[in-house]
């Protein structure tokens, strides 16, 4: 790998990519999707092995779930809904082959995680929903009362149905009173 490779800058510029939907929340400076993915991979990593899922394969597919977003931005899912789902998954499909060209192993890893059906992809997409409360719940208790918008219907969400987060999801939506 050379200094000036494409991956190894996106690696680097994902740091600096913020999730978006936070600033209709108020916050000036919110986590990027770096640190969002990080806390997602860990968190995965951390529920999978008492699940009796394969621990490694959900940190990966926790660390890589957003990567795509280096060149395509945060994009909130009200506007994923107004462009178009399938335009939206379309483009991050196109992304994703670029990014892992190649890499035929990630590039299923990933076509696992959007499937959605194996358990360690259930479980990370619980997980991915999860670190969004419990991160709306902190900026909620910092002052940011528009953060109580993330945490509505989530009693319905994944993370709230998947039986390795249930327990968790249903405590972050107590401590916010919803």
């Amino acid at each position: 790998m050379k200094h000036d490779d494409p991956w190894l800058r996106d690696l680097q510029d994902l740091k600096r990519i913020p999730r978006s939907g936070w600033f209709w929340a108020g916050v000036e400076r919110p986590e990027s999707v770096a640190e969002h993915s990080y806390a997602t991979g860990l968190l995965a990593w951390r529920l999978a092995g008492p699940a009796g899922l394969d621990a490694n394969r959900c940190l990966l597919m926790g660390l890589l779930h957003d990567f795509h977003e280096v060149r395509l931005g945060d994009i909130p899912t009200p506007f994923k809904r107004a462009i178009g789902l399938d335009s939206v998954r379309e483009a991050e499909s196109s992304v994703e082959r670029e990014q892992w060209e190649g890499d035929e192993a990630t590039l299923e890893l990933l076509e696992e995680l959007r499937l959605g059906e194996s358990g360690e992809a259930k479980l990370v997409r619980a997980v991915d929903e999860l670190e969004l409360l419990l991160q709306a719940l902190r900026y909620l208790r910092s002052g940011r009362a528009e953060a109580a918008a993330f945490l509505e219907g989530a009693r319905q969400g994944e993370a709230a149905r998947h039986p390795a987060t249930a327990e968790l999801a249903a405590a972050v939506l107590d401590k916010a009173g919803l």
